[in-house]
């Protein structure tokens, strides 16, 4: 990655970071809230960004898009700026799924690692870095569709729209979560079912 395109867009997310007015901060309070994320991804409204931004500075989260500036290659990043903590979004690869679980890794780092590390996605990590990735990865795998629940889905074959659409229900999840998952573990062609996998959108 080129570190000055980096810093240039970490710096644009400090800006607009500014602009937000976000209530104190409180570890418990988001834990006992993540429901309330994972209902916004559920509905999938059309101003869903707005909403889900509202709802983080609410619980003291300063949430902000900044798209992608040649030479980054980045989907996110969080970090702490004096005493408030930044979930940076970039909207690559423009997936839905993709955009929910970035979302939720980056506010995992915020809850489980402390205020004094950067993370930045799809960066290469050292060793102990890599463990705080997958803790953040489970975190957020744990809240969008846990293992056990994979694993129920991968097993019911042959699969169709109906059969992702009622285990979305049944696990409070979205479709395209499940596709995105069931493609990643290469249990389906990337072709399979793309009309699930809708493209990422925010006003």
């Amino acid at each position: 990655k080129n570190p000055h395109a980096l810093s240039a867009w970490l710096r644009q997310g400090e800006l607009q970071a500014k602009n937000i007015e976000v209530q104190e901060y409180s570890d418990k309070k988001i834990k006992n809230s993540l429901h309330l994320f994972k209902e916004i991804m559920v509905a999938q409204t059309t101003d869903f960004f707005e909403e889900l931004q509202n709802l983080c500075a609410q619980h003291g989260v300063a949430l902000v898009l900044t798209p992608c500036v040649k030479g980054t290659q980045i989907s996110g990043a969080s970090r702490w700026v004096n005493d408030t903590p930044v979930i940076q979004m970039s909207g690559r690869h423009n997936r839905y799924d993709i955009f929910w679980f970035t979302f939720f890794h980056e506010l995992g780092h915020i809850l489980l690692h402390g205020k004094k590390d950067i993370f930045l996605e799809e960066i290469t990590y050292s060793d102990a870095d890599r463990v705080k990735e997958e803790e953040a990865d489970n975190f957020a795998v744990k809240i969008l569709l846990q293992e056990h629940q994979a694993d129920e889905v991968a097993g019911d074959t042959p699969f169709s729209i109906e059969k992702f659409e009622e285990y979305a229900l049944k696990f409070n999840t979205h479709p395209s979560i499940i596709v995105g998952r069931l493609k990643k573990l290469q249990l389906l062609e990337q072709f399979e079912f793309s009309e699930l996998i809708i493209p990422f959108k925010s006003k």
